[in-house]
């Protein structure tokens, strides 16, 4: 007879659906972090049940060598073999697609850190490389697969196997108009695509655990422990304003009836409801950083009393007016995919800001109050700022970039040795005296000489590109001590894309 595993399930899957729920309003630094926490909650339900399943599979092997149930034993065996192998098939793809993911948010292998709030990252791979629809495939046959390994599994599972790949229903009501890979994936932020995939994964272990449970139960009773348990908690915000309701639930993985767990939180204790979960309201004060602590009592497989302590923690937000600012100066540069960046603040949070340019640009968030500015256009813009339907507006200058200026290495002009000046081996662009270190491309130029080994007679070549060459650079390397060197006609192009022409410059040598 296989124990209860339905509560642990429904724990995880609302968590899940809270924090998708809280996705859809926005994204911020808070929300990111929860669902750091709800993915390694998940990662825990995963280990406990591959625990429970390699009991399962051992207990199998036992009855397959024991006389008294080795004939049904040699019937359900195989059975069994092809769920675990039809199962580690498809967790196996979901943990590379999860390998994939990471690296497509920009992973750092020193550190093996990535881009836990990158939103393109799940739509790279999940739709631009079609992983999204094939990954749905595999999820359609893995179920499929699963049903068709006996007509007694497809009786007892069809209409309650734990794999569920329908679309999730949008707050809009259009789900019907997105695709099931948009459904999951679209503007997702990498830290949630990955606990998508491992909401997936925990799908295909909990079929394979209670597949394997019932192959088990025709041979004859198996004997199952939870060899491990945690406290998996949560709550309804992480970044609320004064005055707002916070709901912070608790409960046991692995939970059993038997357990009877006891919570409190910061002290007071709460009923658990039939599913081994606990609920504190409370309204937000102060402001800043809040905790409160979980506390969890409970028996453990042996019957022995257990203590685990949590700490939830929340943000709760100072009310002001919006205020927008830019971080370098009161001016918008055009400067393509360089940003401005800027800060923006409002009495509601962050999370529910949201901003615009008026000539069409990009707002980005980068994180909490920092967005990065993409203008378009020259002359006065305004940047609107909308927040719980109200929009304020904020008028900003936007320029081009001014002109750089050309270098020797560290010089405009003036005398340099000659040898430091041909090791240089050639002319570079950049700006001066501005707030940002926008890049310049050099493009071309022409280089002319005179005085020193050219004695009275001045020769010219033109150049392609930053560093001297052919004709520009033989006249460069025969130059002597005493030579005038001319920089004319420096075409050059910003991160703008707009090509210019900026001042000419000269070097003697010495």
């Amino acid at each position: 007879m296989s124990l209860p595993k339905e509560p642990r399930q429904k724990m995880i899957n609302m968590m899940y659906l809270v924090l998708t729920a809280m996705l859809a309003l926005n994204v911020s630094a808070e929300i990111l972090n929860a669902f750091k926490v709800v993915n390694s909650s998940i990662k825990k339900s995963n280990e406990t049940l591959e625990t429970e399943n390699v009991g399962i599979v051992a207990d199998i092997n036992a009855k397959l060598a024991d006389p008294g149930t080795k004939l049904k034993a040699e019937l359900w065996k195989p059975i069994a073999d092809n769920v675990t192998n039809l199962s580690k098939e498809t967790y196996d793809y979901i943990e590379d697609l999860k390998t994939q993911l990471i690296h497509q948010a920009h992973f750092n292998p020193e550190n093996g850190s990535y881009k836990i709030d990158d939103l393109d990252a799940a739509i790279r791979l999940m739709g631009n490389m079609g992983k999204g629809e094939e990954l749905h495939q595999k999820l359609e046959a893995y179920r499929k697969a699963i049903l068709g390994a006996d007509t007694s599994i497809s009786r007892e599972f069809a209409a309650k196997l734990p794999m569920n790949i329908d679309k999730p229903k949008s707050e809009e009501g259009n789900s019907e108009k997105l695709s099931w890979t948009d459904a999951y994936f679209h503007m997702t932020p990498a830290i949630a695509a990955l606990t998508i995939l491992g909401k997936f994964q925990n799908d295909v272990k909990n079929t394979e655990n209670d597949v394997l449970t019932y192959c088990a139960d025709q041979i004859g009773a198996v004997k199952i422990r939870y060899d491990k348990t945690g406290v998996i908690f949560g709550g309804t915000a992480s970044y609320v304003m004064p005055g707002d309701k916070l709901s912070i639930y608790a409960g046991v993985g692995a939970f059993s009836s038997q357990a009877h767990p006891k919570i409190s939180f910061n002290g007071q204790s709460k009923e658990v409801d039939e599913e081994g979960k606990a609920q504190f309201d409370l309204t937000a004060g102060g402001s800043g950083q809040q905790r409160v602590s979980i506390n969890v009592t409970y028996k453990d497989q042996d019957g022995k009393d257990q203590t685990k302590t949590e700490t939830f923690s929340y943000t709760v937000g100072t009310p002001s007016g919006v205020a927008v600012s830019a971080d370098k100066m009161n001016v918008l540069y055009i400067m393509g995919e360089q940003p401005n960046p800027i800060t923006i603040s409002g009495g509601s949070g962050s999370e529910k800001i949201n901003a615009t340019l008026s000539d069409g640009g990009i707002i980005k968030r980068v994180s909490g109050s920092s967005f990065e500015a993409y203008p378009k256009t020259p002359g006065e813009q305004t940047i609107n700022v909308t927040i719980d339907g109200k929009t304020t507006g904020k008028k900003f200058r936007v320029k081009y970039l001014p002109d750089p200026a050309a270098f020797i290495g560290l010089k405009q002009s003036g005398s340099m040795p000659s040898a430091d000046f041909k090791v240089m081996s050639g002319l570079i662009a950049k700006l001066v005296n501005c707030e940002f270190e926008a890049p310049f491309k050099v493009l071309s130029y022409k280089v002319g000489v005179i005085g020193g080994a050219y004695g009275g007679q001045y020769k010219q070549a033109t150049n392609e590109g930053n560093r001297w060459t052919g004709q520009a650079a033989d006249l460069i390397n025969k130059a002597t001590p005493g030579t005038q060197v001319y920089f004319d006609e420096i075409n050059v192009v910003g991160p703008d894309g707009r090509h210019r022409q900026i001042p000419s410059t000269y070097f003697s040598l010495k």
